[in-house]
């Protein structure tokens, strides 16, 4: 009976200290002012998704909520930012096929509204890219 009430007395410690633990989960801080500007945004706002997007792919936090908020950036509109945006999140992801298309999207429409637009860290990475790719 000692040996039962020991192990239960354990068993429930063990608990305790887990639901505490989970409990105890912080949100890191990228993840939510990320969340903060996205909430405040209205629903055409692109820019603001995107730069939502774009501070949790830098950091490596809360990629999957990053990934839809810079797909609903790309579905208002599409610009060469959240392009650029939506190909580094290829990248991180191992996509690189798509992180190329994303890419060379951007730079289409970024030559499209002005004839003087450079965007060689981009090109870079197209090559970088293909380069990987053989």
């Amino acid at each position: 009976m000692k040996l039962i009430t020991k192990t239960l007395t354990l068993a429930l410690a063990a608990i305790i200290i887990n639901v505490n633990a989970f409990a105890a989960v912080k949100i890191d801080k990228t993840t939510e002012k990320a969340r903060e500007a996205v909430e405040a945004a209205s629903p055409d706002d692109w820019h603001t998704y995107a730069e939502a997007a774009e501070k949790c792919i830098k950091k490596e936090v809360n990629l999957k909520e990053a990934a839809e908020w810079i797909k609903k950036s790309v579905e208002i509109k599409e610009t060469s930012y959240n392009l650029k945006v939506l190909g580094n999140y290829y990248v991180k992801n191992n996509l690189p096929e798509k992180a190329i298309e994303a890419y060379s999207k951007s730079i289409r429409l970024g030559k499209m509204d002005d004839d003087k637009y450079s965007d060689k860290e981009t090109q870079d990475k197209i090559v970088k890219l293909v380069r990987q790719l053989g």
